[in-house]
């Protein structure tokens, strides 16, 4: 065991190499309690840490026990040593946070983009979502644990690794193995289309067929509203019928996903395998719903517009629009409606959804935002004036 001191302020850093077992852990404790732990407290590097024993464990707790209410963090632990500290239940009780992998994305195939990031195939058994520089690690850190909190409520999703670096950009690594989005196979076999449209259904219908308890999960409409501030070109009185407009939308328990298009679903073996679980929330359902009617026909006006997100000419996007709604309602799109009244929904969320979307910065051009500007002006504002009545 090989130990280094140093002060960042008046934090005490610990630099941690090699082993610590019975035969160091006194040399170790003798180390630690010579030195003061400053008034912010202890920050112990294990970048360099190979292993540790239950006697260099204990060790630690001391140190922390001395810290009390000050700052006790364990920092760049390795696979190996934080299966250690999950195993002993150290993980629970301590803050600590693992080593960064370092990886590239050059030369992977490019399987998915979304609002947060892209993801890539790194080989046969894992991929990895990479999330654009704007993205905070704790959003990060919270789409890991919300996909790990969906996967023991029932819903298939990808099982998630570690977040690691890539490229300069912070990743997440999945497990999915010999897998294609859903996206990957109509374009590659549009013979059977509908099969895969019918796996796109029955997926969708699986998660909002599970309920969460009461703050179990985040809200989505919650989610929505926090976008609200940032559209951008509308007056004050126009930002308020979003609000209002949210306020009118049925508040459910339904599990979503947050963005169920094509390039999110990935099958494996015949069945399906959820990614990018960032906005996994509760609601009604027409909320998954509309966002792909949104993607699907709303963003991509003018026809044929938008068809570089799903790789695909304008009449198969269309047919796997109106073949999904047909499969997931039990009818067309058009009865929708009629024989399941929450669908009225559809459509004034879809129109929501391209205000808030495309009036936010700049990325859409001018053309887009004036098409949302109408939108919330002709269609949704009187929609929610109408409700008032």
């Amino acid at each position: 065991m090989e130990l280094k001191i140093k002060h960042d302020g008046a934090l005490s850093v610990i630099e941690l190499f090699g082993s610590i077992n019975s035969g160091n852990a006194q040399e170790f404790e003798a180390a630690l309690a010579g030195e003061p732990s400053g008034a912010d407290g202890m920050l112990i590097d294990a970048d360099g840490l190979e292993f540790i024993s239950s006697a260099g464990l204990r060790v630690l707790l001391s140190a922390k026990k001395r810290c009390k209410a000050k700052t006790f963090r364990i920092i760049n632990v390795s696979n190996e040593v934080m299966n250690v500290f999950d195993v002993t239940g150290f993980s629970e009780i301590m803050d600590i946070t693992r080593a960064v992998r370092k990886l590239t994305v050059e030369g992977c195939d490019k399987i998915g983009a979304g609002a947060c990031g892209e993801v890539f195939r790194l080989d046969d058994e894992t991929i990895i979502k990479l999330y654009y520089p704007r993205v905070k690690k704790e959003e990060i850190e919270l789409e890991k644990a919300l996909a790990k909190k969906a996967f023991v409520m029932g819903v298939p999703t990808a099982i998630s690794y570690d977040i690691v670096e890539a490229d300069g950009r912070t990743g997440v690594v999945y497990e999915l193995i010999k897998s294609k989005t859903i996206g990957e196979l109509i374009r590659g076999d549009e013979a059977h289309l509908e099969d895969y449209v019918s796996l796109y259904a029955d997926v969708c219908r699986h998660i909002h067929s599970i309920e969460a308890l009461p703050g179990q999960l985040p809200s989505f409409k919650d989610i929505n509203r926090a976008d609200i501030p940032n559209v951008t070109g509308v007056t004050d009185a126009e930002r308020s019928y979003l609000h209002r407009f949210l306020d009118l939308v049925p508040e459910t328990l339904n599990c979503l996903h947050g963005d169920l298009n094509i390039n999110n679903i990935m099958v494996q073996n015949g069945e399906c395998c959820l990614i990018d679980m960032g906005e996994f929330s509760t609601g009604t359902p027409m909320f998954d719903l509309s966002r792909i009617l949104f993607s699907m026909e709303l963003a991509g006006a003018p026809r044929g517009e938008f068809n570089h997100f799903y790789k695909m000419p304008q009449d198969t996007v269309d047919r796997v629009l109106h073949l999904f709604f047909e499969k997931y309602f039990g009818c067309p799109l058009e009865e929708a409606e009629k024989n399941h009244p929450e669908a009225a929904w559809l459509y004034p969320l879809a129109w929501f959804r391209c205000c808030t979307s495309l009036l936010k910065g700049d990325r859409w051009g001018e053309e887009k935002r004036a098409m949302a500007l109408d939108i919330l002006r002709t269609k949704l504002i009187p929609f929610v004036d109408a409700q008032d009545k």
